[in-house]
């Protein structure tokens, strides 16, 4: 099962989330993020904020801590593009970058 949700509570702002939850390994997700619109001028305004992000299965835990930009447009596609501090349940820790493409349909 799984769902997302996208609001704007301003011209200026948006609200992001999703989470998943699976019977296969007990294993969810979820995410949430803020922005507010920059780059008006020269990217068409993109969002910029914080995210944070959490994986979890049996015995096994991810939480990240960063920042992205969503909206980016190419023809048909939207890209957003994340990148900030991972931790795990087994101690490692690490940068991150996430890159995500959308296409509407």
């Amino acid at each position: 099962m799984a769902f997302e949700v996208w609001y704007e509570p301003s011209p200026s702002s948006m609200v992001a989330a999703d989470a998943s939850l699976s019977s296969i390994a007990t294993s969810n997700s979820a995410r949430v993020a803020y922005g507010w619109r920059v780059f008006e001028e020269m990217l068409g305004g993109v969002y910029l904020g914080p995210v944070i992000e959490y994986f979890g299965s049996d015995g096994y835990r991810h939480l990240r801590l960063g920042a992205h930009l969503t909206g980016m447009k190419a023809e048909e596609i939207e890209w957003s593009a994340a990148a900030g501090w991972a931790q795990d349940s087994q101690g490692r820790a690490s940068p991150y970058v996430r890159l995500n493409m959308l296409r509407r349909l």
